[in-house]
């Protein structure tokens, strides 16, 4: 089985293997560089959503031979009146689209206002307020935040398994 992911990022794809491995066996993922038509630093629910989807849909078009495309897009929500980073994963498959969220952890506010949302910089700037390098090709923000009780593949691998459903039990999910 092949599965597209849209990002090369490693720990996104090692998500979407580790996921589909547990239904599917071996699974040979296969990263595209792909544009989320989003800013770099989504800063809402809907713009994280629409980052997810866009990779998802522009990676099965750079490899319409895979069995799946997914796409993964960490963002931010708010809560409660607090923000939180949240991950979104969006799978295609044919013409059809199932989309799940991750968990979410709350940041603080000081944190959010360093965050530039339209460039990439503020992921040196949070690798420095952390205290570590390349945070987001490895454990991110949650786990950091949660004391590594939590990775980054691993919220990324159960949003990815929360969207799988629909395919894998479809008589459930008859009207999309």
């Amino acid at each position: 089985m092949q599965v597209v992911v849209g990002s090369q990022n490693p720990v996104k794809r090692n998500a979407v293997r580790e996921a589909f491995s547990k239904y599917f066996g071996q699974v040979e993922t296969i990263p595209v560089k792909v544009d989320s038509g989003v800013q770099p630093f989504p800063l809402s629910e809907a713009e994280t959503l629409l980052g997810a989807i866009n990779r998802a849909q522009i990676a099965q078009k750079q490899k319409p031979s895979a069995d799946f495309s997914v796409g993964l897009e960490g963002g931010l929500t708010t809560f409660n009146e607090a923000a939180y980073i949240q991950a979104i994963a969006a799978i295609v498959k044919d013409s059809k689209l199932s989309v799940a969220r991750s968990v979410a952890v709350e940041i603080s506010e000081s944190l959010v206002m360093r965050i530039d949302s339209s460039s990439d910089q503020s992921k040196k700037t949070i690798d420095s307020i952390m205290g570590r390098k390349n945070l987001f090709q490895n454990e991110g923000v949650i786990g950091v935040l949660t004391q590594d009780c939590l990775t980054r593949t691993q919220v990324l691998r159960d949003a990815v398994i929360c969207a799988l459903p629909r395919f894998l039990v479809p008589d459930f999910y008859p009207n999309r």
